[in-house]
């Protein structure tokens, strides 16, 4: 107990060697990045937290963010469309810049003022250009759908919604199916190393089963309200139509 009581903690978590499961209802962004280690080197990582309704203030978007992945799927027939039109458009600009320096030069060597008034077809030429840009901007060549980097769950966390009656508050650290924590401290810089915090470390294997068995129910709660993938996805990132749309939408500092 006190400040440091995740110091051991964390040493056994980052040597685990087959699967870690964490419940904890408030996460920070350092501290999901060493999950995300875990599940490079090939460990199974499963992920309980909990957030607020309201789409506008996720407390937690900065830490889940690395854990949603957009997968990015491209219409083939729209694209095939859409170049076109982009093609049309280069086309129309070369002849706008064609036809008006023709135009200027056979003033300038006649004499004659007549023909600045073939810049009106330059003029139609530069409103279809015009139009072809609208279309090749506005067709809609890519759709999105999303994937978790590994298993994880975002409760609804009580509020004036009342869409849950209950917090998960509890936190758990089960660390290959040996080993588990019990205890204050949150799965955050602050919980781990800095707050005054208790835990208790259980070795003991059949009460780590048991302990298990309740993560696994809590996870796969019928009657708990959770986030939906997408919708961290689209809360996340930008979804452009195509690829003269700006790319980033959400940046973090």
């Amino acid at each position: 107990m006190g400040t440091g009581a995740g110091t051991k903690l964390l040493k056994e978590i980052g040597n685990a060697q087959h699967s870690v499961k964490i419940s904890s209802p408030y996460l920070s962004p350092k501290m999901v990045d060493e999950l995300v280690w875990l599940h490079k080197k090939g460990i199974k990582v499963t992920l309980i937290t909990s957030d607020k309704f309201d789409s506008r203030s996720y407390r937690q978007e900065k830490s889940i963010q690395p854990l949603v992945v957009q997968n990015r799927h491209l219409n083939e027939s729209a694209n095939r469309i859409r170049k076109r039109w982009l093609f049309t458009q280069k086309v129309l600009i070369v002849g706008i810049i064609a036809l008006t320096l023709f135009l200027v030069v056979l003033t300038i060597l006649s004499y004659d003022s007549a023909y600045i008034y073939g810049l009106g077809i330059a003029l139609l030429l530069f409103l279809c250009s015009r139009y072809a840009r609208r279309k090749t901007k506005n067709i809609k060549i890519y759709s999105y759908t999303y994937s978790s980097l590994f298993p994880f769950k975002v409760f609804v966390a009580p509020d004036s919604y009342q869409i849950n009656d209950m917090f998960i508050h509890g936190k758990i650290y089960i660390i290959d199916g040996r080993t588990a924590y019990l205890g204050s401290l949150n799965f955050t810089e602050s919980g781990t190393k800095y707050n005054y915090e208790t835990r208790i470390r259980v070795t003991d294997i059949e009460a780590v089963r048991q302990i298990e068995e309740e993560f696994d129910v809590l996870y796969d709660h019928p009657d708990l309200a959770f986030f939906g993938i997408e919708e961290w996805g689209k809360s996340i990132y930008a979804e452009p139509i195509n690829q003269s749309s700006s790319e980033l939408r959400v940046t973090f500092s």
